[in-house]
């Protein structure tokens, strides 16, 4: 079915699972974007920001990876689900970005 020349990486394998943990961390580290997070302001405001960013930048890499590796003849529909899942992982992060920057710096009126 699967030729070994035609599995992801282990490189790949990682920098697909790296971007899950970044958002969750962001999860955690906001209290479920609480709006009164009872951790101090740079653990709860400005890391956040940097995890989200960072989730956004492994998803950009994770991307290109699964590109580079995907064969051009063959069974690719691993490396296009890679691609996929890294798309949502860009699409969310920018979302957390938002969510924050909206929750936390912008006044209530």
């Amino acid at each position: 079915m699967w030729d070994l020349s035609e599995r992801p990486s282990g490189a790949l394998i990682a920098l697909t699972i790296t971007p899950a943990l970044l958002l969750l961390l962001v999860v955690f580290t906001t209290e479920g974007f609480n709006l009164t997070p009872s951790l101090p302001f740079f653990f709860s405001r400005i890391l956040p920001l940097i995890l989200s960013v960072l989730a956004i930048i492994t998803g950009v890499f994770t991307y290109n990876l699964a590109r580079d590796e995907e064969p051009e003849w063959g069974e690719a529909l691993i490396f296009k689900a890679v691609e996929g899942v890294a798309i949502a992982y860009i699409m969310v992060g920018i979302i957390f970005i938002t969510l924050i920057l909206y929750t936390y710096f912008l006044p209530a009126h």
